[in-house]
């Protein structure tokens, strides 16, 4: 058994060695994530703590709760243990006030031990406000907790607490950035994952919290870069993550790792590889009941089942991940499986069931607080893939559905493919061209060639081949895209949205040049600006001006 950080326990070992040797013990259970022995542990300390009349104790006891509750997703407890730790400090204070005469006296603990035990515990109850509060998607509320964490008691507090505090700040930053990157906020993330590498720059000290913080930071950057297009980037991270857990011999984080490098394979393309890891990962991950790794677990099943043509293993599978997101009450998570599963529907030329789960995908969406126009042209680009399927099955009726289709994908993918032009790191910009509008407009261009509307199709490759215009400004401004990114669902040809993370929104001084929409084209003396139908409904559904305002190009000789 470990020996108890002095961080934690130095006034408690003084006085009761014992306690704190439990105390320790529950600390690296809870690190093992054997979070049902550690929590009955606590647990059983209590009466005699109270009994003792320990408050110093059950304070550690109260906050060592919280987290295992924070990570339990049991946060009735979370709030409770927050409370109980609130009400214990506030008595405290009063009495360091000199408010509580009464009870002055029946105090064992001197003034200084009061302070740390004060400063300590505050600084635990923040973290603990912050965890739930970003486990909510609560993130403003989770940034501004944060920043209190950060500025507690500095630069006066107790300096034998400075190790812990730098520990709880850099854990609450990664908890806030792994729950940013949840709900699709992944550019939002990349100043909190900055910040925790300068936090954990260099060797670390060897002890089971610090590596235990560097695995969970490490797992969550891993799947950040996966969910962003850095796969490259994403494997030495997970592989760090991956054998210092195994070291410990944490099971459950290593195969969490695992989850991730499973992830990277699928969207490399590597199915083979992709299976055997989530093969391996999933018994530790179902065995301590983490229901939102099992669910997507079971995604990357129903994927493999997909891919091998057996869909009704694939629906079955599907199911499964989304019965546990929607016990957890997940609703972004639900609308992405509903979407998953509609393209088994799909597959099984059940149309009618596909347009229903993506309605109530939909429906899911304009629940969502943060729901985004990108998100709502990447539905209507699915229901136009849906109309397409139907066409293509029914050619009888094909020409009515593919108009409709087009109706559907070719705004969406004109208005996702216009935010390039919004976009001021060139990087960004190139992922954004080739990994999210390029899919849509194939997509686009598909409907109009199987349609056989050759004006359409005329059009579009006019609008493709025309790539921007060029400008020199004085400031290059970037536009909401840094608010809009949302992560890759691995489904077919869907569009890895999330890619666009990898760069930067804006710069401080503009580059030479830069690239600015197109204006409108005419391709024609006689005619109207090109896709002016389509660019309206873009501007209609999603709020995008698909091109400059001005004078429209001439494209004719």
């Amino acid at each position: 058994m470990p020996s108890a950080p002095a961080a934690f326990y130095d006034y408690a070992v003084a006085i009761d060695p014992g306690v704190a040797s439990d105390l320790a013990r529950a600390r690296h259970l809870a690190l093992a994530a054997d979070e049902g022995a550690a929590k009955e542990l606590l647990l059983s300390l209590m009466p005699a703590i109270e009994q003792a009349d320990r408050d110093d104790l059950m304070l550690e006891v109260l906050a060592q709760l919280g987290e295992i509750y924070l990570v339990r997703t049991a946060y009735d407890g979370v709030t409770e243990a927050v409370r109980r730790i609130h009400d214990c400090l506030h008595t405290y204070r009063q009495i360091r006030s000199g408010q509580r005469p009464d009870l002055a006296g029946q105090v064992t603990l001197s003034d200084a031990e009061i302070d740390q035990m004060l400063c300590r515990y505050t600084r635990r109850a923040l973290f603990l406000q912050i965890g739930l509060a970003a486990a909510h998607g609560e993130h403003e509320a989770a940034e501004s907790g944060l920043r209190d964490l950060i500025d507690h008691d500095l630069p006066t507090g107790p300096a034998e607490l400075a190790g812990d505090h730098r520990r709880l700040v850099t854990h609450a930053r990664v908890v806030c950035a792994v729950a940013l990157c949840d709900d699709d906020l992944h550019v939002q993330s990349i100043p909190l994952w900055e910040k925790v590498f300068d936090d954990l720059d260099g060797p670390g000290d060897g002890s089971e919290d610090d590596d235990s913080l560097r695995v969970l930071a490490g797992t969550g950057y891993g799947r950040f870069c996966v969910e962003t297009g850095r796969l490259v980037e994403a494997e030495p991270w997970l592989r760090r993550a991956e054998a210092r857990a195994r070291e410990h011999g944490w099971e459950l984080a290593a195969a969490r790792t695992q989850l991730e490098r499973a992830s990277a394979t699928w969207s490399a393309g590597d199915r083979s590889i992709a299976q055997e890891l989530v093969h391996a990962a999933y018994p530790s991950i179902a065995e301590h009941a983490r229901a939102h790794d099992v669910s997507r677990c079971w995604l990357y099943f129903g994927l493999i089942s997909i891919s091998v043509e057996a869909l009704d293993d694939a629906d079955e599978r599907l199911g499964h991940a989304e019965r546990h997101w929607r016990e957890l009450g997940r609703p972004l998570h639900i609308h992405r499986i509903l979407l998953q599963r509609s393209w088994v529907d799909i597959l099984r030329g059940d149309f009618d069931a596909a347009r229903t789960r993506v309605q109530a995908a939909r429906e899911l969406l304009d629940e969502w607080p943060r729901h985004s126009w990108l998100q709502y042209a990447r539905l209507d680009d699915h229901l136009g893939s849906i109309l397409r399927a139907e066409a293509l099955a029914d050619p009888g009726a094909g020409q009515e559905k593919f108009a409709r289709a087009a109706e559907l994908k070719i705004p969406a993918a004109l208005a996702v493919d216009s935010v390039r032009y919004a976009i001021g790191d060139a990087d960004a910009r190139m992922r954004w061209a080739a990994h999210v509008s390029a899919r849509m407009l194939a997509g686009a261009f598909a409907v109009a060639w199987e349609w056989g509307n050759t004006a359409v199709l005329r059009e579009l490759i006019e609008y493709h081949c025309a790539r921007g215009t060029f400008n020199a400004p004085e400031v290059v401004v970037s536009a909401d895209w840094a608010d809009t990114a949302t992560a890759a669902v691995p489904v077919d040809e869907t569009g890895e949205y999330a890619l666009v993370a990898s760069g930067h929104g804006s710069v401080a001084a503009g580059p030479l040049t830069a690239l600015g929409a197109l204006p409108a084209l005419e391709m024609d003396p006689g005619a109207g600006a090109v896709l002016a139908h389509y660019r309206e409904l873009a501007a209609q559904r999603y709020g995008r001006q698909v091109t400059a305002d001005g004078t429209a190009w001439p494209t004719w000789p």
